[in-house]
Parts: C-alpha cells; structure tokens; sequence
C-alpha cells in the first residue's frame, strides 16, 4: 500500500497545498501593493496639479477684486489651508 490508509491524514498533500496557497496570496498581495503605490503616486500627482490651479484661480481673483471692484462684482476666496485650497462664486445678481 502506497497511499494513506483509511482515516489517515495526508499531511504531505495538505502541506503542498497550503504552500501553494501561500504562494498565490503572497502574488497576489505584491500586485496589489504595486497598484496601490501606482494609484497613491497618481493621487499625489493630481493633489498638486489642484494646488497649483487654486494658487493660480486664487492669484487671478485678486487680480479681478481689484481691477473690478467699482463694477458690484461679489468675489469669495475660503483659504482652508494655505496653498490647498479655495472656492470662487461668480458675480452676484
């Protein structure tokens, strides 16, 4: 008799198994680490790029506040920290 008896466990199978279980988990959490690391340097990227663009709608509503005060314009700059962020409303009717 080659194979387990009767009500025996086969602990080599079952061995071979979970390593080759490991193994694919294992895969698996290096893929999904990498997608993360891709989508946490695309969130950085895209974090800046709205810095930028609000310090740069921010540096042209004051230009506008100035040049356009006398005409009844209502401008509304909401720094909530400095350099991240700012909202504009358009002139009021």
């Amino acid at each position: 008799m080659n194979g387990p008896a009767d009500g025996e466990v086969d602990y080599k199978k079952k061995y071979r198994n979970l390593k080759r279980k490991l193994k694919f988990l294992i895969y698996e959490h290096e893929c999904f680490q990498e997608e993360l690391r891709k989508a946490q340097r695309k969130l950085l990227k895209v974090s800046r790029d709205k810095s930028f663009l609000l310090d740069r709608l921010l540096q042209y509503e004051n230009v506008d506040e100035d040049s356009s005060g006398e005409q009844g314009h209502e401008i509304l700059v909401e720094e909530v920290a400095p350099g991240t962020s700012a909202s504009f409303l358009g002139p009021s009717l």
